[in-house]
């Protein structure tokens, strides 16, 4: 008798067990749907960061090289590309600053590969309905981030691999990181 109510409890307890991992997996599996197809986290990222990888580092480099010359005045570099407002009749794309000295913007001079980089980029990279274009490339000690207008994300280079620290800004940023240096951020909503 006894040990007919042994092996009902050890039945019991391993149907219990079984119910709970089962009820544990389909929750994980319903939070993880909801939040894939309901809730788009990443609307705004780089589409295929991969391809485009070479043509950021290319980018980065040249804003992080304009920036080390210390003349940027609000250490930023504005976009300017026929493709977002038709700027550039001669279909170009093309970066500039305001000189701190001079208070007048300054074309960046680019390569042709920086130039080839930086349309790509602008064409194919960056999504262009909603205000998601790249519009500015924002310049810290040690980050370079490619910005886009609506200002609900970005796409960040750290020069020492470390995540990016967001000096002097008014947000709060989440981050994901990409690769070693490269993050994606998005302002957290207060």
């Amino acid at each position: 008798m006894k040990l007919i109510k042994t092996k009902k409890i050890k039945s019991l307890i391993k149907l219990l067990l079984i119910a709970i991992i089962s009820f544990s997996v389909l929750l994980g599996v319903g939070i993880f749907l909801l939040g894939t197809f309901l809730v788009p986290v990443w609307e705004y990222k780089v589409r295929d960061f991969d391809t485009y990888k070479s043509d950021f580092q290319t980018i980065a480099n040249l804003a992080y090289r304009e920036y080390s010359k210390g003349q940027m005045k609000d250490s930023y570099i504005i976009v300017n590309s026929y493709i977002i407002v038709n700027e550039n009749p001669d279909e170009t794309v093309n970066l500039r600053y305001e000189n701190v000295n001079t208070e007048k913007f300054v074309e960046v001079t680019m390569s042709q590969k920086e130039q080839e980089s930086l349309l790509k980029i602008v064409e194919k990279a960056f999504r262009h309905g909603d205000m998601a274009y790249l519009s500015l490339i924002r310049v810290r000690k040690n980050e370079v981030a490619f910005e886009i207008e609506n200002g609900r994300y970005s796409l960040v280079y750290t020069t020492d691999g470390k995540k990016p620290k967001f000096a002097n800004s008014p947000h709060t940023f989440k981050l994901k990181t990409i690769s070693y240096h490269w993050y994606h951020a998005w302002p957290v909503e207060d």
